[in-house]
């Protein structure tokens, strides 16, 4: 995961994956674009306005719950082995 923050522009972009040479983006609400790959997987997130955001909507909750749990998981499976 990538996470970048652009004071300037009060943008936050979050890749899950590696950005896409094929895929496209879709704005679900004012200020919040999920960026999908061509297989309409979401890979990424783009947060404008950060400041003034009051809450990320349940799709983007959902999307990052699901990576959250699997870099958990991975972790885990890391540190068992040097256990």
């Amino acid at each position: 995961m990538r996470v970048y923050y652009d004071e300037g522009m009060d943008t936050l972009d979050i890749w899950f994956d590696e950005p896409p040479d094929d895929g496209f983006s879709r704005e679900i609400e004012d200020g919040i674009i999920v960026k999908y790959d061509k297989n309409e997987r979401i890979v990424g997130i783009e947060i404008l306005f950060l400041s003034k955001q009051e809450g990320l909507p349940d799709e983007i909750r959902k999307e990052m719950g699901r990576y959250l749990e699997k870099c958990r998981l991975m972790f885990f499976k890391i540190l068992g082995f040097f256990l």
